[in-house]
């Protein structure tokens, strides 16, 4: 992970718009300088191609190079969320710099080879740097997505890993349920549906008989109640609607999100199966 120095450490959260583009040109112009667009783009730090400019115009729905030249009126949080994505799926690392004899035997020198992964990998971390002082905290994900960071001290229940168990029924499911909560144009329905999500998970995993392995038959019980009682998954008069959603529906789906991850590890451990 890229270090963050004392004064995001000390007061975090802090960046204004134009805070946030400045740091997003710096970004690019370190990782043209080192070459890390040529392989997919031919974009080095002496050549600037037409074509990247006319992708970016389609892809984008604005003409953003050069990124110095952006209005204020540009500087929107989508503009500027939209090219940290799009320059992640452009970059890889250039290999070794070498001598070819080209056709005619002339000799030249360039990369011998590059490494996608880790280019994405250094380009997401330094990303991120930036992204998690912005608001409430956002990261930019291995998809190449941007997503909401999470509440600090919960952020390992988001980072944790999803066992492979059930893709269809069980995994696919978790993800998307993720995928929906952390979207940074989330409403209060995706909310609702990221937490009916998880609670189909157990209900699954319910009548598999797999949770009891887990739970004992009151508290896995009471994971369906909270469900049914604030109307997530069935209707009926008994339901509570007096309730801020936003404060119950985040309190809901941190809860299910981590005792599904406690859930299925316990299963993984009590049926000895194989991480």
């Amino acid at each position: 992970m890229t270090r963050r120095y004392y004064s995001s450490r000390k007061q975090p959260k802090n960046l204004t718009a134009k805070d946030l583009h400045s740091r997003l040109i710096a970004l690019f112009e370190f990782f043209r300088e080192k070459d890390y667009f040529k392989e997919k783009t031919s974009l080095t730090s002496q050549y600037f191609p037409d074509s990247l400019k006319h992708e970016a115009a389609i892809f984008l729905g604005i003409r953003p190079f050069p990124l110095s030249n952006w209005l204020d009126s540009d500087m929107t949080e989508d503009h500027i969320f939209d090219m940290f994505e799009f320059l992640y799926d452009r970059v890889s690392k250039p290999g070794e710099y070498v001598e070819f004899i080209g056709a005619t035997g002339g000799s030249f020198t360039d990369y011998a080879s590059y490494d996608e992964l880790a280019g994405k990998d250094h380009f997401r971390a330094s990303a991120n740097a930036i992204l998690a002082d912005w608001k409430s905290g956002f990261e930019l994900t291995h998809e190449g997505d941007i997503r909401t960071l999470g509440s600090s001290g919960l952020q390992y229940i988001f980072d944790a890993d999803i066992l492979k168990f059930d893709e269809e029924n069980v995994e696919t499911k978790v993800r998307k349920a993720l995928s929906k909560w952390r979207s940074r144009h989330r409403s209060v329905d995706d909310m609702k549906e990221a937490v009916r999500l998880l609670a189909d998970v157990f209900e699954f995993l319910q009548k598999s008989n797999h949770l009891k392995v887990a739970l004992d038959t009151k508290d896995s019980s009471d994971l369906f109640n909270i469900a049914n009682n604030f109307a997530i998954r069935h209707h009926n008069a008994k339901q509570k609607s007096n309730y801020d959603p936003f404060i119950w529906y985040s309190w809901m789906f941190h809860f299910y999100l981590a005792t599904y991850h406690a859930s299925i590890r316990l299963i993984y451990k009590r049926h000895k199966l194989p991480h």
